[in-house]
């Protein structure tokens, strides 16, 4: 036979709910200790010292300005060489003849810079926004740019008529799986080695560009000019 004791029961609810109310207490420490640590304040004071070191000096080599506010400053020349940059704001910035190699800019917006001249050697752009930029005579050789956005871009190469001097953008070796050039002026750039598979290059200009060892598997082309001057248009569907 069961027997029940109400008394018992009220006994043992009563030794329970401490330790609920104990667990309960643990969670909210815990959660707090979380959000603390996910504001950081200490790296957000690091980064706000290294933005105004780089204002000031214009030199910030590996330093951390992950996800910092640097749209539409003037960092002509500046060093920016192995520095974390991922996901910072650098829209409408005057990047000229910077130096950009081995930088970490993942999802970084760039759109609007002006990079004529920079230097972005083995950079890590993934996913990087470089829409309606200028890059005449950047460099991005053996830089990942897969998934980034180039749309609009201009970096329309040319020969100077008297001293023969080659004017281009400089992607050889370069990683742009599945980016986006669409629209892209690419006259004269040096693609040599680039894998441009699965990219689109929808009304893309590459005139007179060097398409040597390049990866075209898969590329979207439709009123596409290529190296040659001719009109590509295979894959308009």
């Amino acid at each position: 036979m069961l027997i029940l004791n109400p008394i018992g029961n009220r006994i043992l609810q009563m030794s329970v709910i401490p330790k609920v109310l104990w667990s309960g207490a643990w969670a909210i420490v815990l959660l707090s200790v979380a959000s603390v640590s996910l504001a950081d304040p200490l790296s957000d004071r690091l980064q706000a010292l290294n933005r105004q070191r780089l204002i000031e000096t214009n030199r910030c080599q590996g330093c951390n300005l992950r996800n910092t506010d640097l749209s539409g400053l003037k960092l002509i020349g500046a060093d920016l060489s192995k520095a974390e940059l991922q996901g910072a704001n650098l829209r409408s910035t005057d990047l000229r003849g910077a130096n950009l190699q081995e930088t970490n800019l993942v999802y970084v917006d760039l759109s609007y810079a002006d990079l004529r001249l920079a230097n972005f050697g083995k950079a890590n752009l993934t996913g990087a926004n470089l829409s309606n930029t200028h890059l005449l005579s950047a460099s991005f050789r053996q830089s990942n740019l897969q998934e980034a956005n180039l749309t609009d871009t201009y970096a329309d190469g040319n020969v100077d008529a008297f001293t023969q001097v080659r004017q281009f953008v400089d992607l050889e070796g370069a990683n742009l799986l599945k980016a986006n050039l669409t629209n892209a002026k690419l006259g004269f750039a040096n693609l040599e080695g680039a894998n441009l598979s699965e990219v689109n290059l929808v009304d893309a200009y590459l005139e007179n560009a060097s398409l040597i060892n390049t990866n075209l598997t898969k590329a979207k082309l439709c009123n596409t000019i290529l190296q040659d001057g001719v009109v590509n248009n295979q894959n308009c569907y």
